[in-house]
């Protein structure tokens, strides 16, 4: 090339023009969820990730759900230090559309649903009979009734024919149980309401609780919290008679998409997390599979699952058979002496973290109760593999395992380090997708996710995107302008 000429242009095929750079999320990275040693459990979990493809989390919690509701009616477990607490489990699953939530839930409850038609369709013939016996002793009873008028019109000894009326009271044919264990979309008062007179272990189940959480129904989070703890509740009524269901349990399994959570935690998270109920949970948000899901048409088995229902099944219809005899109190599980120790070790680690400068420091709540969500898993595995005598180490160690895996999606769904990255990554997106290099404060301030537009909430938000090296802040005159890099 001679001096003073320009080089040849280049062909620009193969040249990728530079783009802002995306935002990674540290909280986002993989954490899978350990290896556990239950043989039912594990196996129904495998066969479910195999054959739908759903995220793993999904069928663990879909299969604790399960186990709990069919443990809690028969069995509580007493801690070290002396305490019983029920095996009742409250897990709260996010997962966005199309993530196989439905489906998931269905492989691992089908085999409970199943029961549980069967025995409220035999509960309706007995009702059937119910009816009509009732009907042939009120009867008799207006006869009965009908007699002691007429002898006291005529001044006559009615002491033969009240005693016939008391006998025949006591004598009232009584309604059959009310069987309905597994309830959806119903509001608080319904639930407790179903659980009055009929059994008294339930489970409030659903894999699209949009419907649950959107509207009325989820309310009275006291009321929640003492059923998890044991205590049973009392519900008042000013038009008809109030009621108690003092020895209740219930299991919580809500399934839903990440903008339903976001709204309810906007609306009544406060409400939620300053009553307690949100520390009870159990929470995970699991990474998507979709784009992965690849198929090889290899025929779908289902045996694995047949026998976790099996044996879900045997534990309920053990329940129901002890409710219709009367038979309500449940046998108390205990640790093994090594499982104990375990256990306390871990309970005063965890006691440890609770301080300001502690792992826990930010989340004393959730803290408070995880020590007790171990053992309820250690002995919610212990009934449904079917072991026999104390809650070995081995158990305990893998629930404990299990218990901290949790706690980890605790803190990646409220730590306020885990929240600020997630609404950084949120509004760095948003921004990202207007097409623009350069997009005005102000714009942005109107224009962005709704739960996003508090000023000062922006500005936190600002700091941390520059600090990553995402976004540069620069004023043209008075005007305050974000450039992405």
């Amino acid at each position: 090339m001679m001096r003073g000429e320009k080089p040849a242009r280049q062909p620009s095929w193969g040249r990728v023009p530079l783009e802002p750079k995306e935002a990674s999320n540290k909280h986002n990275v993989l954490d899978p969820i350990p290896g556990l040693p239950f043989e039912v459990f594990t196996e129904a979990v495998d066969e479910v990730q195999r054959n739908i493809k759903a995220p793993r989390e999904l069928g663990v919690c879909s299969a604790l759900a399960i186990m709990s509701l069919v443990s809690q009616g028969l069995y509580d477990v007493k801690s070290p230090l002396g305490n019983v607490c029920p095996l009742s489990l409250a897990i709260m699953a996010i997962s966005g559309s199309g993530d196989g939530k439905t489906p998931t839930f269905r492989a691992l409850s089908a085999s409970v649903f199943k029961y549980q038609e069967v025995i409220l369709a035999e509960r309706d013939l007995e009702y059937v009979k119910y009816k009509a016996a009732h009907g042939v002793w009120f009867e008799i009873l207006k006869a009965h009734k009908s007699t002691l008028r007429k002898f006291v019109q005529r001044g006559e000894d009615t002491g033969k024919i009240s005693s016939l009326i008391y006998e025949h009271q006591e004598k009232e044919p009584r309604p059959p149980l009310n069987l309905l264990f597994l309830n959806d979309d119903v509001t608080v008062q319904a639930l407790f309401q179903s659980m009055n007179g009929g059994l008294s272990s339930a489970g409030w189940m659903s894999s699209e609780a949009s419907g649950i959480l959107k509207g009325g129904a989820f309310q009275h989070f006291d009321k929640i919290n003492s059923v998890w703890s044991g205590d049973g509740v009392r519900v008042g009524r000013v038009s008809s008679e109030s009621y108690q269901v003092p020895d209740a349990r219930l299991t919580l399994f809500l399934m839903m998409q990440p903008s339903v959570f976001e709204s309810f935690n906007e609306v009544k998270g406060d409400v939620a997390r300053g009553t307690g109920f949100i520390s009870r949970c159990l929470f995970c948000r699991p990474r998507s599979t979709q784009g992965s899901r690849i198929d090889d048409g290899t025929e779908r088995g289902w045996q694995a699952c047949e026998r976790f229902g099996d044996r879900a099944v045997v534990l309920l219809k053990e329940y129901v058979d002890r409710c219709r005899l009367g038979e309500s109190a449940r046998k108390v599980i205990r640790l093994s002496e090594r499982a104990s120790m375990v256990w306390i070790d871990i309970r005063n680690q965890i006691e440890r973290e609770i301080s300001e400068e502690g792992a826990y420091g930010w989340a004393p709540d959730h803290a408070s109760k995880l020590a007790e969500n171990m053992l309820r898993l250690a002995a919610i595995f212990h009934v449904f593999e079917g072991r026999e005598g104390d809650i070995s180490e081995t158990t305990m160690r893998a629930s404990i395992e299990l218990g901290y895996w949790f706690s980890r999606q605790f803190n990646k769904v409220f730590s306020p380090d885990t929240v600020l990255e997630n609404d950084a990554s949120e509004l760095h997106a948003w921004i990202r997708s207007k097409g623009e290099w350069r997009i005005d404060k102000t714009y942005i301030r109107r224009h962005c996710p709704n739960r996003l537009r508090d000023s000062d909430r922006l500005e936190e938000i600002y700091e941390k995107l520059v600090c990553d090296g995402l976004i540069r802040l620069v004023l043209e005159g008075k005007k305050g302008v974000v450039i992405l890099n």
